[in-house]
């Protein structure tokens, strides 16, 4: 028998339809339920816990912050393996902290979600859970997240600091580096990359990284068009500023004032995501970092936001250092 901690945060997976209206107030995991139904021989006895109950749209630092530390706190109490169920929104930002925080806890965490709740028939509900649950008793240690993309036959096997949000047209999330980590079937199985789990389970832990406070916050910035710095400010606790780049490493030219304002206020100023590969820097880009733009090399939004986070909480006086420090698999360069 499989001792399995389920962690229930919310989501859509977590979630009932009634009147067209999507609500995780539920007082049962219903995911679970169908899987015991179906699989009544699995050989799995599931603990299930709430440390909250939220909509994934809602997360915040403080939601972060929550499951990170709830989770390191059950590790020791003899569980075989960790699901969480989360929402499918902010699934990407919750995979690439929990990947960062906690790969060196000793047992297996799967992250999972669904695209539409567990009693509709279009639902990758079950499949998800599935797939989650025969990998959590399978994998030593490490971190994954498991999902299966609309109009896939099979799901995918990522490692959770290199998932990037879905996109609002097709529902379909990507993975830095062009392909997910390995192909699973609702059973477990890789299909692809059969090395993968010894992967995931020989990153050594980073310490300090299991019980974690973020008090201090990123504010996370978008390139656009309509991008205006004139009327951005920060709040008291803004210890740093993340702001994405276009395709080809650049930011409006603009934001120079701004970046001089964040040095002012000795608030770092982050450029996310640059290509080690890329032969030479656009001239805006370049004129950025001579005013002080520190560059973010081939990662993910989501892992930088979160091992941002990281760092101005936990490493202040060696942000850049923690930063240009591979963590777990989050930089696709090395």
């Amino acid at each position: 028998m499989k001792n399995i901690l389920l962690v229930l945060t919310g989501g859509t997976i977590g979630s009932s339809c009634s009147d067209g209206i999507i609500s995780s107030e539920s007082s049962c995991c219903r995911v679970a339920q169908l899987y015991n139904e179906a699989y009544p021989e699995s050989g799995i006895y599931f603990t299930q816990v709430r440390p909250f109950t939220i909509l994934s749209e809602n997360l915040e630092p403080s939601y972060l912050e929550r499951l990170v530390n709830f989770i390191s706190s059950k590790a020791a109490e003899g569980y075989d393996g960790i699901i969480v169920t989360h929402g499918s929104d902010t699934l990407s930002y919750s995979s690439a902290m929990l990947g960062l925080c906690l790969h060196g806890l000793g047992i297996p965490v799967v992250i999972t979600a669904s695209d539409y709740v567990p009693d509709d028939p279009a639902s990758n509900a079950l499949y998800n859970f599935s797939a989650a649950a025969a990998l959590a008793c399978r994998m030593k240690s490490g971190v994954c997240t498991v999902y299966k993309n609309p109009c896939c036959k099979r799901g995918n096997v990522f490692i959770p600091t290199r998932l990037e949000q879905a996109d609002r047209i097709n529902d379909i999330f990507s993975y830095a580096g062009s392909t997910p980590a390995a192909v699973t079937d609702e059973y477990g199985n890789i299909e692809q990359n059969t090395d993968i789990l010894t992967e995931l389970e020989s990153c050594p832990a980073m310490p300090q990284l299991s019980q974690i406070s973020l008090k201090k916050r990123v504010m996370l910035l978008h390139p656009s068009p309509a991008a205006d710095y004139d009327n951005i400010t920060f709040s008291p606790d803004t210890a740093a500023v993340l702001h994405l780049t276009y395709h080809s490493g650049t930011i409006p030219e603009r934001a120079a004032e701004f970046i001089s304002k964040c040095r002012k206020q000795n608030i770092p100023f982050f450029l996310c995501s640059l290509k080690r590969s890329s032969q030479a820097l656009y001239e805006t880009s370049s004129r950025l970092m001579a005013l002080g733009a520190v560059p973010l090399y081939d990662i993910t939004e989501e892992s930088a936001y979160a091992k941002l986070l990281l760092a101005v909480n936990l490493f202040p006086d060696n942000i850049e250092g923690f930063m240009k420090k591979q963590i777990y698999f989050e930089m696709l360069s090395q």
